[in-house]
C-alpha cells in the first residue's frame, strides 16, 4: 500500500511566501528569507526522492515509528 506524502504543500506555500517577502525586504534579512525560502522549496524534491529511497529498499521505513 502506498501512503502519499500530504505536507508538502506546507512547504511550497511557506516557500513561495518566504520568496516573496525577501523581494520586499533588504539587507541581511533578505538573505536570510531567500535561503530559508529556497530550503523550503528545495525539501519538496527531498520528501519525494525520500519517498523512492524507500519504496526501492534503500533505506527501510523505521519499525520503531507511531503511524
Amino acid at each position: 500500500m502506498r501512503k502519499k506524502l500530504r505536507c508538502w504543500w506546507i512547504f511550497a506555500l511557506a516557500g513561495t511566501a518566504l520568496l516573496t517577502a525577501a523581494l520586499f525586504t533588504s539587507g541581511l534579512l533578505s538573505t536570510i528569507l531567500a535561503l530559508v525560502g529556497a530550503a523550503s522549496l528545495w525539501s519538496i524534491i527531498e520528501f519525494f526522492y525520500q519517498k523512492k529511497r524507500v519504496e526501492k529498499g534503500w533505506f527501510p521505513k523505521n519499525p520503531k515509528r507511531q503511524k
